[in-house]
């Protein structure tokens, strides 16, 4: 009311004046219209600041109990039902801001209105982000593209599939900027790789001899390179699966699954069982013998001379890939150089090369005679493995104490 904020009218000569000013000679003049004197009311009203300042601070409305804070239009946490962000409108809230909460009240009253409109008039604290804000929307976008992404990683009849319920954990929201966490999907790698290498891992055979023996050492195996796999997950994920990518393998175009094999720096022959599948060289370096398996079938079955035990050149069992094949090579070492006509290294300078120096093989001649370590075989059986074996193929070379050839 007028009264609360003191309000009260301070006549000035205003009206004085106009009375002196008429002329009433000139009263014709007026018969048939009007004489219109306008007073600036501002200048009459007055009112008390303390008053305004008190009653103001005493409106329900601006007690602070009643008031709510606005709250700025935001992204929703993973919503792990549907795989997916919202964004969440803005709260209004009911916060006003007291300067201008007077401004307006100080201007209605000098006005002489009835009521007044606080909304309108601007004084309520408004959020700085609603739901319209185009890059608030822009990064929902961008995060649901990312967590939409369903990558399938398939060894064999084993799967590990990959979605927003994990790569969610990776998003980093810098106010509307969003980014993908490089180390966390380094782990994520790392931890595929740990799960699913075989390289350097045990491995299991039942022997052309009916015993199954145990290899602990070797670098035969799948081996992820974690650091192209790490770069191809993240353009996977970065592309939205909107396009593919160098390393994937297919995209069902029709639906959100990507299978993708790894990136690996080496390969095996199978995913199932054992990695080396049928495929594979089997060396019984205790009874000098060998056996090389083509898809299951035995090609070549061989006596051969290893590396000589008695100068500790003892060839090493383990598991190991053929590194490549070459016809016709000259093998160097210490105070040696020698011709062979097929060349297969699968242990650095170790290999298989026929010998056609020695006039026997097999038994106990590698104790005394043995070659620098590599298999030593008769002509014919380097040549038939020669022809059909080929880069990476397993060679698996093992002792057994006792077991010689039957």
């Amino acid at each position: 009311t007028g009264e609360s904020v003191g309000l009260y009218a301070e006549f000035d000569d205003t009206l004085e004046k106009a009375v002196a000013g008429q002329k009433p000679m000139d009263w014709g003049k007026y018969r048939f219209g009007k004489a219109v004197n306008e007073v600036n009311t501002d200048a009459l009203l007055r009112y008390s600041d303390d008053m305004l300042n008190e009653a103001v601070e005493g409106l329900s409305c601006m007690d602070e109990e009643n008031m709510r804070e606005p709250e700025d239009a935001k992204i929703s946490d993973y919503d792990s039902v549907t795989g997916s962000y919202s964004i969440i409108k803005e709260d209004e809230g009911t916060e006003l801001q007291e300067d201008k909460v007077k401004e307006a009240v100080a201007t209605a009253i000098m006005s002489l209105a009835e009521s007044v409109d606080l909304e309108e008039q601007g004084c309520y604290l408004a959020p700085s982000v609603t739901s319209e804000d185009e890059a608030l929307k822009t990064a929902c976008e961008t995060m649901n593209k990312y967590v939409g992404a369903k990558i399938t990683y398939k060894f064999g009849d084993k799967a590990e599939t990959l979605n927003g319920n994990e790569i969610h954990n990776w998003l980093t929201v810098n106010g509307t900027s969003v980014s993908v966490s490089e180390s966390k999907a380094a782990e994520y790698v790392k931890n595929l790789a740990s799960t699913c290498n075989t390289a350097y891992k045990p491995k299991t055979l039942k022997t052309s001899y009916g015993k199954t023996v145990t290899i602990t050492t070797g670098n035969y195996g799948w081996k992820i390179d974690q650091e192209k796999e790490t770069d191809g997950l993240m353009n996977a994920i970065l592309s939205g699966q909107a396009k593919e990518t160098a390393a994937l393998v297919s995209l069902i175009k029709n639906g959100e699954q990507t299978s993708r094999e790894p990136e690996y720096s080496q390969k095996a022959a199978s995913h199932s069982g054992n990695d080396y599948g049928n495929t594979y060289v089997e060396i019984n370096l205790t009874a000098q013998h060998l056996y090389f398996y083509a898809n299951g079938k035995l090609l070549v079955e061989s006596d051969f001379v290893s590396g000589n035990a008695a100068k500790g050149w003892s060839t090493p069992a383990g598991a190991y890939s053929i590194t490549y094949k070459q016809r016709n090579a000259t093998l160097k070492g210490q105070g040696y150089a020698t011709p062979v006509s097929y060349w297969m290294p699968f242990n650095g300078g170790i290999g298989f090369h026929d010998a056609t120096w020695r006039g026997s093989f097999g038994g106990q001649i590698f104790w005394n005679s043995g070659s620098h370590g590599c298999i030593n075989l008769p002509y014919s059986a380097a040549q038939t493995i020669y022809q059909n074996i080929e880069k990476d193929y397993l060679v698996i070379c093992f002792y057994r104490n006792g077991e010689y050839k039957y």
